[in-house]
């Protein structure tokens, strides 16, 4: 009998912007950047693809896109098709990036170097972003230090490989090569699971609105002791 995990739920159920703060935090973030269209962002965790087509609409840049996640990336080229964009679309893991040094002006990460080895996948980031390349991204983070135990129940709902507190996160970032980590808090700080642009599967395994259950239940239950922050990171 198949396992369902978190990112199953996530991609079955089509939703378009699980990380948290939703596409408005999104939006907010580039806002406070200076994109221009010969710049080259790569997306990494791209899910259905929300955030690479409006960063291809708004900017009009080169945007690469990759996830590991079967389902995520079928939903997400049936996006870009549908929206007439020329998006490259890539199956690859974040751990392992299939791109040459230095190519890369921006990567933003919404809510996933948490569900890889950081110690892989950070040094991948500072690889291929060019010299004074960005990465920004919207990691969990712990408000407080928790128990082996608390950490155990986050990881098995989520499958995510570390909790980490505000302090070492940056401290992974400048142990990967990031020379500045500018921390930011949301002020409209949220965890729930946001999204108005959904493209659920056509059969949804009942045993995956399990999975979005415990998942509500584990934010109400660590409601202040567990939230998230945007990293804004400068190679």
């Amino acid at each position: 009998m198949r396992k369902f995990t978190y990112t199953d739920m996530i991609a079955h159920l089509g939703i378009s912007s699980a990380h948290p703060g939703g596409s408005m935090l999104t939006r907010k973030i580039f806002a406070s950047e200076n994109i221009m269209p010969d710049m080259k962002l790569l997306d990494i965790g791209c899910g259905t693809g929300e955030t690479a087509t409006f960063l291809a609409k708004e900017y009009n840049c080169e945007i690469i896109a990759i996830d590991t996640h079967s389902t995520m990336i079928n939903k997400a080229k049936k996006r870009f098709d549908n929206a007439g964009l020329a998006i490259k679309l890539i199956k690859a893991n974040a751990e392992k990036l299939p791109f040459s040094d230095g190519i890369f002006d921006y990567i933003i990460a919404e809510s996933v170097i948490t569900f890889t080895h950081s110690n892989l996948s950070l040094p991948e980031f500072a690889r291929v972003l060019k010299k004074s390349g960005k990465l920004l991204a919207i990691e969990m983070t712990a408000e407080e230090k928790l128990s082996a135990t608390e950490k155990k129940e986050i990881s098995q709902v989520y499958g995510v490989k570390q909790v980490l507190l505000e302090t070492e996160w940056k401290e992974k970032f400048a142990n990967a090569g990031f020379s500045e980590v500018i921390i930011e808090q949301d002020n409209e700080r949220s965890n729930q699971i946001v999204s108005d642009n959904n493209d659920p599967s056509d059969f949804i395994d009942p045993k995956l609105f399990g999975i979005l259950q415990s998942h509500t239940e584990l934010l109400q239950k660590y409601s202040g002791r567990l939230g998230y922050r945007v990293f804004r990171c400068i190679k």
